[in-house]
């Protein structure tokens, strides 16, 4: 294997016509640009953190709605903020977000009640005013489709 060949420390490999990897500076970039245009509240709660000056914020986590390993981009539109039992849930395919971020968990019961009282009032996920920030309706499809396992 050539060295250009070689994986990068985020499991990607360079491909031959496209751009190298993104770096780790583009990571963190996207980082702190979804906390940001989610004005550091929970997409799911609404609840609203301070900003913190470290490099991990310690309540919010950025999740990727179609994983990098399944072709979903490093873009602001595949990534919500979500506090972690949010973030935990969502990858766990405990609740779902329709293509006009209305919130559907398939089973109640299975969603931690600590959490399900918590969910914004609206049915909602709060999402960025800005158009561009808002989350995919091809990532959303996505996620539901590999939960649904349809």
């Amino acid at each position: 294997m050539a060295s250009s060949d070689k994986e990068n420390a985020f499991g990607e490999f360079a491909q031959q016509g496209f751009a190298a990897a993104p770096s780790l500076d583009a990571y963190e970039s996207v980082y702190r640009l979804v906390l940001t245009a989610y004005s550091y509240r929970c997409a799911l709660t609404g609840e609203q953190f301070q900003p913190d000056i470290g490099l991990i914020h310690p309540h919010l986590e950025v999740i990727a709605i179609r994983p990098r390993d399944a072709g979903g981009p490093l873009q602001i539109n595949n990534y919500l903020a979500l506090e972690e039992h949010a973030a935990r849930a969502f990858r766990a395919g405990l609740f779902l977000v329709e293509d006009d971020y209305a919130v559907v968990v398939p089973n109640p019961d299975a969603l931690p009640r600590a959490l399900a009282i918590r969910l914004h009032t609206s049915g909602r996920l709060v999402v960025p005013v800005e158009p561009l920030f808002q989350p995919s309706p091809a990532h959303l499809a996505f996620h539901r489709r590999s939960v649904l396992g349809a």
